[in-house]
């Protein structure tokens, strides 16, 4: 999931954007985690799950602690945002960025996304062992074979998802 974010998003807003997987912002961006100015903590855990591993543990604790928002260009050099644009370009942005997606086998794309998620909570043997699982269901698909005739073929290959 691709979040567009131009303007401010607090709170909530931070939470959800902070859920998705890719993040570009416009240059009036400012996103805040400023529930401990209404004596909350980050409403859904994002902001104290996954943002510490997006950003970093001290730069997390920046963030919701004080509860000041993050700007377009630090969001940038804190690797939060993949991107930083003018408003007037942001869904162009985000749509080409998009795009960049669709090319890639659903079924891999699926098991890759898994992984990388699930590989924040595992010990690496485990997530060894789930990888190994996931090539092999990958390497049973449609997809995979669809992938191989495309590339010997020299064509564009054509991916269902299966």
């Amino acid at each position: 999931m691709i979040a567009a974010v131009d303007g401010p998003a607090f709170g909530m807003g931070a939470e959800f954007v902070t859920q998705c997987d890719v993040r570009i912002v416009s240059t009036r961006a400012r996103i805040a985690w400023n529930f401990v100015h209404r004596g909350l903590v980050p409403d859904t855990g994002a902001g104290s799950w996954l943002l510490p591993r997006i950003v970093g543990s001290a730069a997390a604790l920046r963030l919701v602690l004080t509860g000041e928002p993050l700007e377009a260009d630090e969001a940038l050099a804190l690797g939060f945002a993949i991107a930083v644009v003018e408003p007037e370009d942001l869904l162009s942005a985000a749509h080409s960025e998009a795009l960049r997606y669709t090319v890639g086998s659903p079924f891999a794309i699926r098991r890759t996304k898994r992984l990388l998620y699930e590989g924040f909570g595992r010990d690496a043997l485990t997530h060894a062992q789930a990888n190994r699982a996931a090539l092999e269901e990958c390497f049973a698909s449609d997809d995979h074979r669809e992938g191989v005739a495309s590339f010997l073929e020299r064509r564009p290959a054509r991916f269902t998802g299966r």
